[in-house]
């Protein structure tokens, strides 16, 4: 199998995308979620702690001066409209968050590819090699890191409050809890940045890693762009919008040309080839009478060879389309004369021929 060494086209990028395949990180959306929902609790602290100590008042006012039953139906549907109206605000705003981040870094994809059933995941083989793919080991690796991190940043939390935490002992319960609520929240904030250097760390690999995996064999890049030739309807509107940029241009597309071949006054015909991209030589322009030598004109000042051949000249001219592949019937002709300038710049043909 030949090596991989072109970039992935728009194309090809199109179509892995149509599958659901592109570039993304589920720790980067998850990092930010997880920063979001944390930030909005603790900025939204005062306003749950209010909430919930007007509701155990009310349950002990409701208790004390209802029955039994009729209280705790008031006491539960309480509850949950305190729930409803302190976590609902901090859901919302993580879902948005982590929607947004999610459409920021690998914009809209709708695909229902991950969904289809595919045999080929019950192979035990193939499930053993993806085992030992970079990726996977990456994943194992950051994992492995994730976990190690945590740990270590919650015992460098414990060890540096210590002291606090022994004092707890001898405080009343509001005072211990504050204690332990300044504790989770330095643990919270810690453990959420390192997630997020993670985050983007990993952000930044699975780009590079898409990229790599979504590079091309220069034969399929010359495949797709001969499918994608091929095409009636794009060839067909490709050819009508180059050849209204080339009937403005006129006789000055001559200085794109590789050769002008004429009739030798009557006709001239610019040609243009570039072999890694184009599969055959292209007419850049044409014309006959006052437009023929104007395009001569142009090649002469641009040194661009001009080459004399009345049959080919005349084909070209009737047959041709500007902005489209040269004839196939002309093929062999024109290819001679490209080879021959090719050998005239190389020098390979003596002095006096040129």
């Amino acid at each position: 199998m030949a090596e991989k060494t072109e970039k992935a086209t728009p194309k090809k990028l199109r179509d892995a995308r149509k599958k659901g395949q592109v570039a993304k990180s589920q720790d980067f959306p998850s990092a930010f979620t997880f920063v979001t929902s944390i930030a909005a609790t603790l900025l939204s602290a005062g306003y749950i702690f209010q909430q919930l100590s007007s509701y155990i008042i009310s349950s002990f006012k409701s208790s004390s001066q209802q029955d039994l039953q009729t209280a705790a139906s008031a006491v539960a549907f309480q509850g949950i409209m305190v729930t409803l109206t302190t976590s609902l605000p901090i859901a919302a705003i993580t879902a948005i968050v982590g929607i947004v981040v999610n459409f920021l870094v690998i914009g809209p994809v709708f695909s229902g590819e991950a969904l289809k059933p595919d045999i080929k995941r019950l192979n035990p083989v193939t499930n053993i090699r993806n085992l030992f793919k970079v990726k996977t080991l990456v994943e194992l690796i950051k994992s492995i890191l994730k976990i190690s991190g945590a740990v270590i940043l919650i015992y460098s939390v414990i060890w540096g409050s210590l002291q606090e935490v022994i004092a707890t002992a001898a405080l009343p319960p509001v005072a211990t809890m504050m204690v332990f609520n300044s504790f989770l929240v330095k643990v919270i904030i810690r453990v959420g940045i390192f997630f997020l250097v993670i985050a983007i760390f990993d952000l930044f690999f699975q780009k590079r890693f898409f990229e790599k995996e979504m590079k091309m064999e220069k034969f399929e890049v010359r495949q797709e762009y001969k499918d994608t030739e091929g095409d009636p309807h794009l060839k067909s509107r490709r050819r009508h919008l180059a050849q209204e940029i080339a009937y403005q241009e006129g006789p000055s597309a001559a200085r794109r040309a590789r050769a002008i071949i004429t009739n030798p006054v009557h006709i001239a015909i610019a040609i243009e080839y570039h072999k890694e991209t184009e599969p055959a030589p292209k007419i850049v322009t044409m014309g006959a009478g006052t437009m023929a030598e104007k395009i001569l004109e142009i090649a002469i000042s641009y040194n661009i060879p001009i080459m004399r051949n009345v049959e080919l000249a005349q084909t070209l001219y009737q047959k041709g389309q500007i902005s489209d592949y040269i004839p196939e019937e002309t093929y062999q002709a024109v290819a001679e004369i490209l080879k021959w300038i090719e050998r005239m710049e190389a020098k390979e043909i003596p002095e006096i021929f040129k």
